[in-house]
């Protein structure tokens, strides 16, 4: 596990920042249910427990991804626990190529410690390393700690998609940020 950076929360955890290898595999299917069962504001299908198969080859996928330059991701490691998570990626086609998605998971014990505003400020640079212009990423509107942790590291909306996301059987309207990189 080669270890990039390493951060102090506010509650004085120390935690270290690496890239994907598959020796963390269980570790990050670990973490991956966990956040699925708890119903976060994330894409998981709360009702389906991810399998390690099927991880296996997202993960292979995703370090692939990294090595030839198309993505960056990083996990936050905390006592050889995964308890956070954050990636940005190329757009796909040649006109969206310079726009990074953004992806970033916080376990819930690690949530308000400053770890979100260290990772997107992180994973900004690492945007700006990789020649992307501009970093997007998609919000529930009623997901009030997210919103603002976006909006403190300058994101700014520029799109609603109302009723654009469902979550505990009811919709929320889609919030789209942005944030110019370069």
């Amino acid at each position: 596990m080669k270890i990039i950076q390493e951060f102090t929360t506010k509650k004085n955890r120390k935690v270290q920042i690496v890239e994907p290898t598959m020796d963390l595999l269980d570790e990050v299917l670990a973490f991956a249910n966990k956040l699925a069962k708890e119903n976060t504001f994330l894409s998981f299908d709360p009702g389906k427990k991810i399998m390690r198969e099927d991880e296996e080859k997202w993960l292979a996928t995703q370090i692939e991804r990294n090595t030839k330059g198309i993505s960056s991701l990083r996990w936050v490691i905390f006592d050889g626990k995964i308890i956070g998570s954050v990636d940005i990626y190329h757009g796909m086609n040649v006109r969206e190529y310079h726009i990074g998605t953004i992806g970033i998971m916080v376990d819930r014990d690690f949530r308000g410690e400053g770890l979100g505003t260290f990772l997107m400020e992180m994973i900004f640079d690492c945007g700006r390393k990789m020649g992307l212009r501009t970093a997007i990423l998609d919000v529930f509107s009623d997901n009030e700690p997210a919103r603002a942790l976006y909006a403190k590291v300058g994101m700014k909306e520029y799109g609603i998609l109302p009723d654009g996301l469902y979550r505990n059987k009811r919709f929320s309207d889609k919030i789209m940020l942005s944030k110019r990189l370069l």
